[in-house]
């Protein structure tokens, strides 16, 4: 017995790989000039900090789309668990993981400070998967008493967000802070698919509003937006997602990459050092060449791991949050129905 083909949403797959490379290639270049290619200044650098306007919030913004596509019905705990699987188990094992290989490996970046509060304070980029699950035990209560169903009520929680997200409210311990950094972003994505945004022309007005905003980061970025829970930052983030959804851009190239979107943010961080640390050790020092390898690396590296653990079920569930295969006849398939890709989580 074979598993159907599964369907794919071009346009959001697209945002996904687009989405995959600004991230891996943040991570190559360096979250500061003490980390990755360890760039002081210069355009690489100056990209890397102007794109962390966009490059969390569309992630963040993507996970509420297709979340609206298929929200909370019923019975909460089902879906509390399939988060806590598809979240969590692979943020304990695979953070773990990068975190012991990290410690051990000359000429990595950084280290866990205390090893007694492994997650508890987040272990690099793994944060993101530990507010997302925050996010969804916030959406339970909200879903469950209707208040997402208005505009009022979705308008009142929208603001109620932007003001937590706007006075910096949380504390990195389990990653409270970056919930109510993401949550507006969240919401924003859920609004698209609940109450569809009726523009005439919108695809030329996504990509008008998109290149205007491009603008104002490159000549006036520094100089206006401020920190990443700043208004302005907040105003750019949300209007950047909203402008890219609406282009309706269609790339078969990056939508491949957005297929494994999820994989690539769990292992990319892994290709991308181990990239970075072979090549300096070969005499090779050229920013550029370290930055393209870096990031072919890091998106082909996790697309290899995915298709490879995606075939044995205990791979499946801890490296990938997967459900497990179970055996029927003389084949192995999934153990739940196949579900159109636009109803996957997006990470």
């Amino acid at each position: 017995m074979s598993v159907p083909a599964k369907q794919r949403n071009i346009p959001v797959d697209t945002l996904r790989g687009l989405a995959c490379i600004m991230l891996v290639a943040y991570h190559v270049i360096g979250i500061t000039p003490q980390d990755g290619l360890r760039l002081h200044d210069g355009v690489l650098r100056d990209s890397n900090e102007l794109l962390a306007y966009i490059r969390m919030p569309l992630f963040t913004f993507l996970s509420g789309l297709v979340y609206g596509w298929r929200p909370l019905h019923g019975d909460w705990k089902p879906f509390l668990k399939g988060k806590i699987r598809r979240l969590i188990v692979p943020m304990l094992v695979v953070g773990t993981l990068f975190a012991v290989i990290q410690a051990v490996t000359p000429g990595a970046n950084a280290q866990v400070a205390d090893w007694h509060f492994l997650h508890l304070k987040p272990v690099a980029h793994y944060w993101f998967l530990e507010s997302l699950l925050l996010i969804f035990l916030v959406i339970i209560p909200l879903e469950q008493f209707r208040v997402l169903q208005t505009k009022a009520g979705f308008a009142a929680i929208f603001f109620a967000a932007s003001y937590f997200y706007i006075a910096n409210t949380g504390t990195p311990w389990l990653s409270i802070a970056g919930a109510f950094y993401l949550f507006p972003y969240f919401l924003a994505g859920i609004f698209c698919t609940r109450f569809p945004l009726r523009i005439e022309h919108q695809h030329v007005t996504g990509y008008v509003v998109m290149a205007a905003i491009i603008l104002f980061l490159l000549f006036y970025g520094h100089q206006y937006i401020g920190p990443r829970r700043s208004p302005n930052a907040l105003i750019v983030g949300t209007i950047s997602c909203v402008a890219l959804y609406l282009t309706g851009i269609r790339s078969r190239f990056l939508a491949a990459i957005g297929n494994y979107s999820y994989s690539v943010y769990l292992f990319h961080v892994f290709f991308t050092a181990a990239s970075r640390i072979i090549l300096n050790r070969t005499g090779i020092t050229e920013i550029w060449l370290l930055f393209v390898v870096g990031t072919i690396a890091g998106i082909a590296g996790p697309i290899i791991v995915d298709i490879i653990a995606s075939k044995y079920s205990l791979s499946r569930i801890y490296l990938l949050g997967k459900s497990a295969l179970k055996q029927t006849g003389d084949a192995a398939v999934y153990d739940a129905p196949p579900r159109p890709s636009v109803e996957k989580l997006v990470v």
